[in-house]
């Protein structure tokens, strides 16, 4: 009995000397992190970014794959718009899929380049969706009211400048810039960052709080531009309908008949930005004015948000646009036909030849033969 109880107390001490010694080896292997490397505690969801990213994905995928299978007839500047649009939030999904998900699941560590590179394309991701709605409707501004001069306005050559401009300019601002130095990595230390991931560990004046490592400048600048462009958007479609309602001629009101559907389509898309993005935009605006660790936290549930969008957006095109479902339908049956050719709907396409019924020689001989044969 005796024995027995000397032991208790050195298996007890011997248990909390480990779980001490096990502290501590955490405690020194964060402290001796380099400056630049932080814990990855950045958390969205998993199952929620995982679902989310993988709808954006696959939805804007099959709007690209339907639109260069089945391309129209002549040169049609909205559908690139739509492609340009398409890319930009197949992009946004990959990288919510990538920080929400992935990352999150097999990178214990992540260093501030990379969040410049992760957050970066995000961030030029969202500008050039933003812009391709801006584009569209702008074309179609001059599709319904400068009819006449359209094919001379919005060439192959101009709509590729566009579409150019709209994916270089935004990778400039919020990649290539902050890589090469914009940025307030030097100003940084990731070991408070590891101990509490709510404080502060920036602490130059012009750091952002909201996207660390960037600069506040930076954050300004997508801000403001995401709410211009959404504002332009506005102004372009609300002079459509005020000349349209007002000033249409016969012909204008015919092509506004035509054109109501995809009109109105593109409005449902220009409404989701606005509901979506714009807070985010407005987010961002604020956070220079109130540069706090808080916001930070604000900014990944509008991001997460924000992410309705993209998932929204190839709905809308395949549900509003007859021809766009039209070719979705096409592109179904000619895969399920490869695989399975014994749907109802092939065949119903296919219906069986109607072959010509026999006729004897006899039957070949001329009506006016077949009157001398009658006996008078």
């Amino acid at each position: 009995m005796f024995e027995n109880n000397m032991r208790t107390p050195n298996v007890n001490l011997l248990i909390s000397f480990f779980i001490i010694t096990m502290e501590n080896q955490t405690y020194s292997n964060v402290t001796l992190l380099p400056r630049s490397i932080c814990l990855n505690y950045e958390s969205w969801g998993r199952a929620l970014t995982a679902i989310a990213g993988s709808m954006i994905i696959f939805g804007n995928l099959l709007v690209a794959l339907v639109i260069f299978k089945y391309p129209a007839r002549n040169f049609r500047p909205l559908n690139w718009f739509i492609v340009q649009l398409a890319i930009a939030d197949f992009s946004v999904g990959v990288i919510v899929l990538w920080i929400g998900t992935f990352s999150a699941l097999f990178l214990d560590a992540v260093s501030l380049m990379s969040s410049i590179m992760s957050y970066g394309v995000l961030a030029s991701a969202t500008s050039t969706s933003t812009l391709g709605v801006m584009f569209i409707a702008l074309d179609r501004y001059f599709y319904i009211l400068k009819h006449t001069s359209y094919r001379s306005i919005m060439t192959r050559r101009k709509v590729a400048i566009a579409i150019a401009v709209a994916c270089v300019v935004p990778l400039i601002v919020f990649i290539v810039g902050p890589a090469i130095g914009w940025n307030c990595i030097e100003s940084c230390d990731c070991s408070v960052y590891n101990r509490d991931p709510s404080m502060r560990y920036c602490f130059g004046e012009y750091c952002s709080q909201m996207m660390t490592p960037f600069r506040s400048e930076t954050v300004l600048i997508g801000g403001i531009s995401l709410a211009l462009l959404l504002v332009i958007s506005i102004f372009i479609y609300l002079q459509i309908f005020c000349k349209i309602r007002f000033q249409a001629t016969a012909r204008m009101r015919r092509r506004r008949v035509s054109e109501t559907r995809v009109l109105k389509t593109m409005l449902l898309v220009l409404s989701g930005f606005l509901l979506t993005t714009g807070p985010l935009a407005t987010c961002c605006i604020i956070s220079f004015f109130y540069n706090h660790r808080e916001l930070h936290f604000v900014m990944r549930t509008l991001v997460v948000l924000s992410t309705i969008n993209s998932i929204l957006n190839p709905l809308f095109y395949f549900w509003r646009l007859p021809e766009m479902n039209k070719k979705l339908r096409t592109m179904v049956r000619d895969c399920t036909g490869i695989c399975c050719p014994h749907f109802p709907w092939h065949q119903r396409e296919q219906p069986a030849r109607k072959e010509k019924p026999y006729r004897s020689r006899t039957s070949e001989q001329p009506d006016s033969t077949i009157q001398q044969t009658k006996p008078l």
